[in-house]
């Protein structure tokens, strides 16, 4: 079996040929991973076909079509960034915790768009300020621009049909309007504060649960119906 080297291949061609050159690539790197899984169930591969394969570039749009989905390929897909900065070449190999097994590392890929970039900031912050600013945005784009909604038929849909999973009501006691009063925080945060910052009045971080402000957040995707979108960009599904 041969390994193969890619070097930059779309420096100077036009988006057309961008996108052939791209579908070519992703033929081989099916090849490699079909030899990879082979491998992993101990079969010998038998023939002279692709064991390996490298590809360089610094062009981002071909580097999202040939690395569409390749992330959560863990077992035999990596990703690299290379800097040089005063005549000197560092690697850093892209791997970070993994989110639902804390004892595992995962990959992920260095080039991001700007939706994808705020998942991966929403993963990341402990405070309660920077992560309604996170929650704003992720909810204003993909749920206004492009699912739809507006402000108002969202609440509604949310808060009015699916009211019963906001609401703990124990077996004896009064019902537990917090995550309730959470989700409607949340979706009133809507277009509120698109521009300028918080001043700090509205909250007080020490006494906030960041954990419960996640969980509302998920369950406005379950009411929605968009739970998949949500695993997908917390990288749950596999």
């Amino acid at each position: 079996m041969t390994p193969v080297v890619i070097d930059d291949p779309v420096s100077s061609m036009d988006s057309c040929v961008l996108f052939i050159v791209s579908t070519l690539v992703r033929e081989m790197v099916g090849v490699c991973f079909n030899n990879a899984e082979y491998r992993e169930q101990e079969r010998e591969v038998q023939g002279d076909y692709i064991k390996q394969i490298f590809i360089l570039t610094h062009n981002v749009y071909f580097h999202r079509e040939i690395t569409y989905n390749q992330a959560s390929r863990y077992h035999c897909v990596s990703f690299y960034v290379i800097n040089k900065a005063s005549n000197n070449s560092t690697i850093k190999h892209c791997v970070r915790q993994c989110i639902s097994k804390p004892t595992e590392q995962e990959n992920f890929n260095p080039v991001q768009n700007s939706y994808a970039a705020l998942w991966g900031e929403y993963r990341e912050v402990d405070t309660v300020i920077p992560l309604m600013n996170v929650i704003r945005r992720i909810l204003e784009y993909y749920f206004m621009q492009l699912c739809g909604y507006d402000g108002v038929n969202i609440r509604k849909r949310v808060l009015d049909e699916h009211r019963d999973k906001f609401v703990e009501t124990p077996a004896e006691g009064l019902p537990d309007y917090t995550k309730y009063h959470l989700a409607t925080a949340m979706l009133s945060y809507i277009n509120a504060n698109s521009v300028g910052f918080s001043d700090g009045l509205n909250y007080v971080d020490d006494c906030t649960d960041i954990t419960l402000y996640k969980d509302v957040f998920k369950l406005i995707f379950e009411a929605l119906e968009q739970e998949q979108h949500y695993k997908m960009m917390m990288g749950e599904e596999q």
